[in-house]
């Protein structure tokens, strides 16, 4: 009987461990930004870059993806009506200075969606259509 006591302690701490761990994540989320390059070059890419924005928001817990394009940040993905809002213009070429003014010193993550003719110091870079 005792061995069952002790387990039973053992049982309740780890429970109260991952409860505090999920109220304190949910409290005090990441915050990731994903940028996506919407010049004209890209275009041909835009579904694939949406699927590969809705499979990292479904796939990272305890992490608000804040979204943007090359010119400007959009907001929180789950504020957007939908991922189509993200692609609904192109725009020139993009440059390392528009990267450079997008980067949020309170991001804990910095991606860009990309082709191979970009480099971003800072970021970390998906490439499409390579």
């Amino acid at each position: 009987m005792k061995w069952l006591k002790i387990f039973s302690v053992f049982v309740v701490l780890h429970a109260i461990g991952w409860v505090g761990t999920h109220v304190w994540m949910s409290l005090n989320p990441r915050v990731n930004v994903v940028i996506a390059d919407t010049s004209f070059a890209m275009r041909p890419h835009f579904s694939a870059m949406q699927t590969w924005i809705e499979d990292y928001a479904a796939n990272v817990r305890y992490t608000r993806v804040v979204v943007g394009t090359d010119r400007a940040i959009i907001g929180p993905l789950e504020e957007l009506r939908s991922t189509d809002d993200i692609f609904r213009t192109s725009f020139g070429r993009s440059s390392s200075e528009a990267l450079a003014a997008l980067r949020d010193s309170s991001a804990d993550e910095h991606i860009v969606l990309t082709d191979a003719s970009l480099s971003a110091s800072g970021w970390t870079v998906v490439r499409f259509g390579e």
